[in-house]
């Protein structure tokens, strides 16, 4: 399959939604990336697990905040889940994408 060029950003509130659209705002970081429809739908998928588990409704009807131990497991769980997001972006991206992720040391160059 031919690959399409979309757009990325990593914005909490929108960060599921890729674009076939660049959005021209200097307050936003995109990252152009070229995947194919299954590659587009397999990132869509792992960014709405990652933003979900973010903006999970049932910790804050609860007193699991309080528990620095479990805080500490979520926050492990999101930045696990938001390196695979950076690896995919990596993998799936343009040569500036690519070094807009070198960058900010986002992806390991071991790999």
């Amino acid at each position: 399959m031919e690959k399409e060029l979309f757009y990325v950003n990593l914005n909490p509130i929108s960060m599921d939604t890729i674009s076939p659209t660049k959005v021209d705002d200097g307050q936003m970081i995109e990252y152009e990336i070229e995947a194919t429809p299954a590659e587009k739908k397999a990132l869509e998928d792992l960014l709405h697990e990652v933003q979900s588990h973010d903006l999970e409704l049932g910790n804050l009807f609860t007193f699991r905040h309080f528990d620095d131990e479990q805080v500490d497991e979520d926050k492990n769980e999101y930045q696990r889940g938001l390196n695979d997001v950076y690896e995919e972006l990596y993998r799936l991206g343009t040569a500036e994408t690519k070094q807009k992720i070198k960058e900010i040391h986002m992806i390991n160059d071991d790999q």
